[in-house]
C-alpha cells in the first residue's frame, strides 16, 4: 500500500498553529488556560474533523481525534501536546500531534482499513503552567494525579484548576474515573530538543529511556532591615544565601547530572531593604535513577549547613520526583525496523526532555520518535527543525501505525519491562 505523506500540508499546519499565541518577541506564548491554548484546541478540533476523525475531550481534557476501527479492539494512539513555555517556539509538541494527524489522515487517504481505532491525542498542560502542574493531562489520564489533591489549586489570578478544565470541556471531578486501559500502544513524535542528531546529519532518532526529574521548591527566610544601616554580621540576608546556594548547586552538576534554576523571587524586592526571604525551584535530570537522588540528597544537606552558617532558615519541599522511564523494547524494534525499511540510519538516544510519554510508559506499551531541532534550540523562538525532517518522521510513523494495526497482538505489556 503507498501512503505518501503530504510535506505542504504538514508546512499549513505548522504555521497556522504557529501564529496562534505568538506575542512581539517572536516567540509563542501558549500555556495551558490560556486563550491561545484555547485557540489552538479549537483549531486543532477542526483540522482533525475536517480530516474525517472523530473528535472528543475527556475529563482531564485531553483532545482525541480517531478513526474507528472495524474490529472493536483497542486504540493505537499517536501525538503530543500543543501548549507552549513562554515565548517558546513553534515545534515542541505541537509538531508531534500535527505529525500524528498527518500520519493518520495519509493512511486514510490511501484507503487503509484500520482493524484498531487509530487516534491523535493533544494532552493537556505538558508543559509547567500557572497551575504550577505539568504532564497534566497524561498523569490523571494514567492515574498518577488525583482530583482531590487539586481542588484547590488555582493560578496567581485566583481561578481554580477545576474551572480552566471545564473551559476546555474537562471535568476535575470526573478524572478520577479515566483510565488508559483502552489503548494498546502509544507512541509520541517530538522534536529532540537538543543538538545530537544535528551535530551527527541525521533527521531521526529513537528513545530508549526518558530521564528522571526531580524539583524542589526552596526558601530562604532570613531579616528584612536597612540596607545601609545593617552592618555585615548582623545581617540575616536570605539573597546572600542565595547566592551561595546557586553556586554549591552547580558544583554537583555533571557526571550524567543536569541542573538548572530558572525561576527565583526575592522579597521585598527593594534596592535599599537587606532582602528577607528568596525563594525558587532547583531541578536536576539524569537518566540514571541512583545518581540522581545522591545528588539531590547531597544538594539538600548543603542547604541545612548553609542556612545554619548565614543564620538563615531553609524550607525544602519536593513538587515533582519522577523517575526515569525505559521504553516498550517492541515498540522500539519496530520503529527501527522502519527506519530500515526507509533507509535512515538508526540511532537510539536517551531523552532529556520529560514528555507525556513517560507517564504512558507505566501502563501501555510506548514508545518515541525524535525528529532533528536545528542548532540544537528549544524552548525559545529559535527553535526550528526542517520540513523534509517532519514529513520523513511522519512517514516513519504512518509505517509504524500500519504495522502496529496489524501485529499489536505480538507485543509483551509495558509491566513486564
Amino acid at each position: 500500500m503507498t501512503a505518501q505523506i503530504h510535506p505542504e500540508r504538514l508546512r499549513r499546519r505548522l504555521k497556522t498553529l504557529g501564529a496562534i499565541g505568538r506575542d512581539p518577541s517572536g516567540g509563542i506564548t501558549r500555556p495551558f488556560g490560556s486563550a491561545a491554548d484555547g485557540e489552538a484546541r479549537r483549531w486543532f478540533f477542526a483540522e482533525a474533523a475536517d480530516a474525517g476523525l472523530t473528535v472528543t475531550v475527556d475529563a482531564a481534557g485531553n483532545q482525541w481525534a480517531v478513526w474507528p476501527g472495524t474490529a472493536g479492539e483497542k486504540t493505537i494512539a499517536a501525538g503530543s501536546h500543543l501548549d507552549t513555555v513562554p515565548q517558546g517556539g513553534m515545534y515542541d509538541g505541537a509538531a508531534g500531534v500535527i505529525l500524528a494527524l498527518e500520519a493518520i489522515e495519509t493512511l486514510k487517504e490511501a484507503g487503509y482499513r484500520p482493524h484498531h481505532p487509530l487516534a491523535v491525542v493533544a494532552f493537556t498542560g505538558e508543559e509547567p503552567n500557572p497551575f504550577g502542574l505539568s504532564t497534566l493531562g497524561s498523569r490523571l489520564l494514567t492515574g498518577k494525579l488525583k482530583a482531590a489533591a487539586l481542588k484547590n489549586v488555582t493560578d496567581p489570578a485566583g481561578r481554580t484548576l477545576a474551572e480552566a478544565l471545564r473551559e476546555v470541556g474537562g471535568d476535575l471531578d470526573s478524572a478520577d474515573h479515566l483510565t488508559p486501559d483502552f489503548l494498546a500502544a502509544f507512541i509520541e513524535p517530538h522534536v529532540e530538543q537538543s543538538g545530537r542528531l544535528d551535530q551527527a546529519g541525521l533527521p531521526l532518532g529513537l528513545v530508549d529511556v526518558i530521564t528522571g526529574i526531580h524539583r524542589d521548591r526552596i526558601v530562604f527566610q532570613g531579616e528584612q532591615n536597612h540596607a545601609g544601616t545593617t552592618r555585615p554580621e548582623d545581617r540575616r540576608d536570605a539573597l546572600m544565601a542565595f547566592g551561595e546556594a546557586v553556586t554549591a548547586f552547580e558544583a554537583l552538576l555533571g557526571d550524567g547530572v543536569i541542573g538548572t534554576i530558572g525561576q527565583a523571587a526575592i522579597f521585598p524586592n527593594a534596592i535599599n531593604i537587606v532582602p528577607s526571604r528568596v525563594e525558587y525551584v532547583a531541578e536536576m535530570r539524569s537518566v540514571d535513577e541512583n545518581r540522581l537522588a545522591e545528588r539531590v540528597q547531597e544538594h539538600r544537606e548543603r542547604l541545612t549547613r548553609l542556612a545554619l552558617r548565614r543564620g538563615v532558615t531553609v524550607h525544602v519541599t519536593n513538587v515533582l520526583n519522577q523517575a526515569p522511564r525505559a521504553l516498550h523494547p517492541d515498540i522500539h524494534r519496530l520503529l527501527v525496523d522502519r527506519l530500515v525499511y526507509r533507509q535512515i540510519p538508526v540511532t537510539t538516544l536517551s531523552s532529556l526532555a520529560g514528555h507525556d510519554a513517560t507517564h504512558l510508559a507505566d501502563v501501555v506499551p510506548t514508545g518515541m520518535l525524535f525528529i532533528r531541532s536545528l542548532g540544537g534550540k528549544s524552548h525559545c523562538p529559535e527553535e526550528s527543525s526542517r520540513l523534509e525532517d517532519l514529513a520523513l518522521g511522519a512517514q516513519v510513523l504512518a509505517d509504524a501505525l500500519l504495522v502496529l494495526d496489524r501485529e499489536i497482538r505480538r507485543l509483551s505489556h509495558a509491566q513486564t519491562l
